[in-house]
């Protein structure tokens, strides 16, 4: 048999290699927001099925998952709901006037006075670390509320070192983080659930360090 050129050969080699390139550059996948005929809507992101939740996220503690209570008889998460949507309603209009007055104890029955998780010495420590990262910017390290970008111009929130701050229940603390308040963002799609419990778990051990009793016991 004659032997192949030595061109003819190398040209047969790369055939197949030339071949397989461009299937995986020509991949049968969609880029992000590419439009798709296969689908009546024309969308290649297909949306969730209705009523699916993922692995390990059903969370059916109201406390924990919304820092407030359950009200006897009522379906869970349905009080959460309620006061979630009136919370959105409030950020879309503007900051209440000083004339309505402080919240009294009655606005904060529904929530929960006591954690949900067991704080401990590693929770505290973590509660740092995000406190740090994601609140010091408006609350300052020690809480006063004067951050540097307060300083640049932006609301002031109120210290955490008031006396109604150290006296509402960690719920309201919670929930505020979860939802906004005021000028405040809501955090729930940055700061996972865990992380913004370890937060008010940090900011209680914050209030009480900057209210201790001189030869005494922390209230």
């Amino acid at each position: 048999m004659r032997a192949m050129a030595p061109a003819g050969l190398l040209i047969a080699l790369l055939l197949p290699a030339a071949g397989c390139r461009q299937k995986m550059a020509e991949q049968p996948s969609y880029k992000p927001l590419e439009t798709c005929d296969f689908f009546a809507d024309g969308r290649s992101e297909r949306p969730l099925v209705a009523g699916t939740v993922a692995r390990g996220h059903l969370l059916l503690d109201t406390a924990l998952r919304t820092g407030r209570r359950t009200r006897e008889g009522e379906p869970l998460g349905q009080a959460a709901s309620a006061k979630t949507s009136g919370v959105s309603q409030q950020n879309q209009e503007a900051t209440p006037t000083p004339a309505a007055g402080p919240p009294t104890e009655a606005d904060y029955s529904d929530y929960v006075d006591t954690f949900p998780l067991p704080v401990t010495r590693e929770m505290l420590e973590h509660g740092y670390n995000r406190y740090m990262i994601y609140c010091v910017l408006c609350h300052d390290p020690l809480g006063t509320g004067q951050g540097k970008i307060v300083e640049r111009g932006y609301t002031a929130p109120p210290s955490y070192h008031i006396e109604r701050l150290r006296k509402v229940p960690v719920g309201h603390l919670f929930a505020v983080a979860s939802e906004g308040y005021g000028s405040m963002p809501s955090y729930s799609a940055q700061i996972p659930l865990e992380d913004r419990w370890a937060i008010v778990a940090y900011i209680r051990a914050l209030q009480r360090s900057q209210h201790f009793p001189e030869g005494g016991s922390s209230p």
